[in-house]
């Protein structure tokens, strides 16, 4: 078991192994942020503030494997070894501070002391009660307002799903523009459907352009620098030639959006196909935008 999960089993334990979600989802935020260095779990503003959907996987991992129930709004323990999956004695003491300063309290107790200490993540909150103008001006700091032409392009390789998320907020992203041809990975959260519905679910378009990916058959044995640079040369030569309309509409919803991001999954820019379609719109409308790496 991933020992993030016993995380998740040893914080329901502490607090009588029954939450409700909301609360649960708050104290863990609280724990992850107890420990910058060896965050178990990231998270997004969300709904009801910070959220986190990998930890929701793991929960459903655990409820498929019969270890935790969960109700129409709470989270409840239904088999449980504190010996079987121990957690180390920081990461004990950690939820026991927990428990000592926040048991008893409320999920909107939970929401306000979070939103007023981590204000980023009240951002999306529909507790707009609970956002004062404080929070308001913190929330403006923290998220980029620069509103200038800039085409963005971002490899998910290496980055959780909420940190690749929290690029695209931070620096205003309207529109994510997927540019794989078949949006399917084994990674958690990068699949189209999830992907465009968790975009979407936080203010930011999405759009699959696959005639502007690279068939996978062509990606075999690519094994040095220079097998990658012919592959990309071959692809403006022809991928690119034939759908120079897919090009010019990329380049027309940025005029529109102003702050777009190109995505598939290389970290390194100079091993991936979106680095070439960032460059020919470049070429082809030189000096409206600006270019930048995430």
């Amino acid at each position: 078991m991933f020992y993030r999960k016993k995380i998740l089993l040893n914080l329901l334990d502490a607090f009588g192994g029954k939450l409700d979600k909301i609360s649960f989802t708050k104290l863990l935020f609280l724990f992850c942020v107890s420990n910058e260095k060896n965050r178990q779990y990231e998270f997004v503003p969300y709904q009801y503030g910070a959220f986190s959907f990998t930890a929701y996987s793991d929960i459903n991992g655990l409820k498929r494997e019969g270890m935790v129930y969960e109700g129409d709004n709470y989270f409840a323990l239904q088999q449980f070894d504190k010996q079987s999956y121990k957690i180390t004695e920081d990461d004990n003491e950690r939820i026991d501070s927990l428990y000592r300063q926040f048991n008893g309290k409320t999920s909107d107790d939970l929401m306000e002391i979070t939103y007023a200490n981590y204000p980023y993540y009240a951002k999306n909150s529909k507790k707009k009660d609970l956002i004062t103008a404080e929070i308001k001006n913190a929330i403006k700091t923290a998220i980029s307002e620069d509103n200038s032409t800039t085409l963005f392009d971002i490899g998910y390789e290496g980055k959780s799903l909420e940190a690749y998320l929290n690029l695209l907020i931070t620096n205003n992203i309207k529109t994510l523009v997927d540019v794989r041809k078949n949006p399917i990975s084994m990674k958690y959260g990068f699949s189209k459907g999830f992907l465009s519905k968790r975009t979407n679910d936080l203010g930011i378009e999405y759009l699959h352009v696959p005639e502007l990916g690279i068939e996978s058959d062509k990606r075999q044995s690519l094994n040095s620098f220079e097998d990658y640079q012919n592959l990309f040369a071959n692809y403006e030569d022809t991928t690119l030639k034939r759908n120079i309309k897919s090009v010019e509409k990329v380049h027309d919803i940025l005029m529109q959006d102003r702050r777009i991001a190109l995505t598939c999954f290389e970290a390194d820019k100079n091993y991936c196909h979106r680095y070439r379609v960032v460059n020919c719109i470049n070429n082809l409308y030189p000096n409206e935008f600006e270019t930048e790496h995430l």
